[in-house]
């Protein structure tokens, strides 16, 4: 028997009630407190404030914890001489706080921490009387990504609020819920009208609450594959979209379906950025020719800005027909074009070929922009072994290392026979940024031993590498020179070796493995730790590792009050190359993130490190002092991923490898809304002026100085 959504939430009030009946004396004596006591015993604890149960919430999100350990005490900083420090709550406790604001931080707390454990609490608290940890609520299920909890998401879809509604529907796609597509399908249907309201290219955020709903709903049906129920929430009789608001094309060129083009089509044309730049892209990924006629007129510097023209060119390159490549070939020859544009037409003709291309990679080989140079290898090398072994015979070793690893890594992808005498001698590198791509290339049998040789580098990224390699290539004897490897790696900058080591030695098993796998669950990175129980549990699924490798040490309760209840945003500034980017950071989202970036930036950690990776259209990677993507300060941050999207101008943290857990002090700008990567990612902050000096970015660029107004003064060093 189906239930309406009001009978729903009256059967779940009912058991949110009898929950808070089984909840401890502690949380009902704060009740009674908070509710105005006139005098208290002795004996009894005092009541938290809103602001130390904030702080409360903080340690045990970032210890992984549900509950605190042992009957722990919160210790007051104003005890009253004979009072008793009051028990610590657990995160299910604070569901049933009086104050929404800390039921609603609470929520968000179980679902980083992502035990099942919490799975039944926030079902219940689906029907808060709040709107706002309702959306929570979803949200942190979401997080968690259980399947069975699809069928009370599903209900919540038809929530009064609009909010909740939209992060139900965002959950869903996290779960894979496909057969739930239909009912979000329809409620982006019930929002089209509003929707229909928005310029296509309104980075506004937040919307209204029924705007920012759609866009959760049609992310939501482009992440599921659902194309029939969002072309019928979104699109007319005829197959042209009802909203030309940006998250439409680009649920469109997410979806990639030949029943798109002609809404496609429609939505390039007329004026604007992104609305046009999602549906060229979306164009291209159809891979039908006839769209080259439709792209072709994107190539005016005249008239589109450089988003437009860098994704027409990639669909050109999609495509790679003869018209696309004489189109290219024209936009190439054009005074003044942008350097990221010009960029993207190498790339393009890199990915396309022919031999017409050959004399300008081999002109680029020495254009002074190293990017450049990069570009031309990858060209030469798409034109076949033989062009391109020929191309390096008569070039001196370039005086950019990143050049130097793009030459290593290219070599790998060819013949190991010819290429393997060119990366030996590549070992030999002055600069240690280039081995590690040197040993990733080297292939059995030679590649073995090397790696092997390599594990007992100084260097913790090249025995990162190394690690990798063994792995990889499992030569004899490699699982004890892993081990071993685990066993040297104690300490913070090798927090990225542990983890590859663990990786490594999971494909020998057997009781060397065994052995690193159970001691890496007493690892002081939590990535490591969580690693390690996943793959433990996967061979013993009544373990329950996943609990055992839990409390992390977390933040000092004194230091999580100064961060509970934030008067100002801090302000970051980023004195750059190319002018000075300014960042508003989101303290409340990510409080131990932005603290950890402000204490970086503040300490100077930044000072002449560069951008080591700028796409067109998608992020500018920064913070690497080393600059090859493998760097950080040595200190872990864990995920402190909110609801918030990626837009335009946020910024967020870089993970190693793109792994959860692993930031490092390396973060992200983006240059054009990033829906994919919405809920993967912690948001630290957003650009709030500097935004046309990021757009200038070149790689390599960089940061000179940093700054931090934290709403009373300006610090950083000089």
């Amino acid at each position: 028997m189906s239930l309406t959504w009001d009978e729903t939430r009256g059967l779940l009030a009912t058991r949110a009630a009898r929950q808070r009946l089984r909840l401890t004396g502690t949380v009902a004596a704060l009740v009674l407190l908070a509710a105005g006591c006139a005098t208290v015993p002795p004996d009894v604890a005092p009541a938290l404030t809103v602001r130390q149960k904030l702080a409360v919430i903080i340690q045990l999100e970032h210890q992984r914890a549900i509950a605190p350990l042992d009957a722990a005490v919160v210790p007051l900083p104003t005890l009253i001489p004979g009072r008793p420090l009051p028990p610590t709550p657990s995160l299910l406790e604070f569901l049933h706080d009086p104050v929404a604001r800390v039921r609603r931080r609470s929520a968000i707390a179980l679902g980083r921490v992502g035990l099942p454990d919490a799975i039944a609490p926030l079902t219940v608290s689906l029907v808060d009387s709040n709107p706002a940890v309702r959306q929570m609520a979803a949200f942190a299920l979401g997080l968690i990504g259980e399947p069975k909890t699809g069928d009370a998401l599903v209900t919540a879809l038809g929530d009064p609020d609009p909010l909740v509604r939209g992060r139900a529907a965002e959950a869903l796609s996290r779960l894979g819920a496909r057969d739930s597509a239909s009912a979000v399908g329809q409620m982006v249907a019930e929002l089209v009208p509003i929707a229909a309201q928005v310029a296509p290219d309104d980075m506004t955020y937040p919307q209204s609450a029924s705007v920012e709903a759609f866009r959760l709903g049609v992310v939501a049906l482009a992440r599921l594959g659902a194309y029939e129920p969002f072309a019928a929430a979104v699109l007319n009789a005829d197959n042209l979209p009802t909203v030309r608001w940006w998250p439409v094309p680009w649920a469109l060129q997410e979806l990639a379906d030949p029943r798109g083009a002609a809404a496609l089509a429609d939505l390039i044309k007329g004026s604007g950025s992104y609305r046009i730049a999602f549906a060229a892209r979306g164009l291209g990924l159809l891979g039908e020719p006839a769209a080259v006629e439709l792209l072709v007129p994107l190539l005016n510097p005249s008239r589109y800005d450089s988003q437009v023209i860098v994704s027409a060119i990639r669909s050109l390159a999609d495509l790679a027909s003869q018209s696309a490549l004489t189109a290219l070939n024209q936009l190439l020859r054009t005074p003044n074009l942008d350097p990221t544009v010009l960029l993207e037409v190498v790339r393009a003709l890199g990915r396309i070929g022919g031999d017409e291309s050959t004399d300008l990679f081999l002109d680029l080989l020495s254009h002074p922009w190293p990017t450049f140079r990069v570009e031309a290898l990858r060209g030469l090398a798409g034109l076949g072994a033989q062009t391109f072994f020929l191309a390096l015979s008569g070039l001196d070793g370039d005086p950019h290392w990143s050049v130097r690893a793009t030459v290593a890594e290219l070599l790998g992808s060819m013949n190991p026979d010819l290429a393997a005498p060119r990366l030996e001698a590549m070992l030999d590198d002055p600069d240690r940024r280039v081995l590690p791509v040197v040993l990733g290339a080297l292939r059995a049998p030679g590649g073995a031993e090397v790696a092997l040789q390599y594990l007992e580098s100084g260097d913790f990224v090249t025995r990162m590498a190394a690690a990798r390699q063994v792995g990889l290539l499992k030569p004899a004897h490699g699982a004890a020179a892993l081990m071993r490897a685990y066993e040297r790696s104690q300490g913070g900058q090798a927090v990225a070796l542990r983890r590859a080591v663990v990786e490594a030695i999971v494909g020998y098993g057997g009781d060397e493995a065994a052995e690193v796998l159970r001691e890496a669950l007493t690892d002081p990175d939590w990535a490591v730790r969580a690693h390690a129980a996943q793959l433990l549990d996967a061979d013993e699924p009544d373990a329950r590792y996943a609990h055992r490798i839990r409390p992390l040490p977390g933040p000092a309760f004194e230091y999580a009050l100064t961060l509970a209840d934030p008067k100002v945003s801090p302000q970051v500034y980023l004195d750059t190359d190319a002018g000075t980017i300014q960042i508003e950071l989101s303290v409340l989202d990510a409080p131990l993130s932005t603290s950890r970036f402000a204490e970086l930036a503040a300490n100077g950690y930044f000072h002449g490190v560069p951008f080591h990776e700028v796409v067109p259209n998608g992020l500018v990677r920064g913070g690497d002092p080393q600059g090859n993507g493998f760097g950080g300060s040595g200190s872990t941050v864990l995920d402190e991923v909110s609801e918030r999207p990626i837009l335009r101008g946020t910024v967020g943290v870089t993970l190693q490898g793109d792994k959860p857990e692993t930031g490092e002090g390396q973060f992200f700008i983006a240059l054009t809304p990033q829906p994919d990567l919405d809920g993967l990612y912690t948001v630290i902050g957003r650009v709030v002026d500097g935004m046309a000096v990021v757009d200038g970015l070149n790689q390599w660029d960089v940061i000179r100085r940093t700054r931090v107004w934290n709403g009373i003064s300006m610090t950083g060093r000089e």
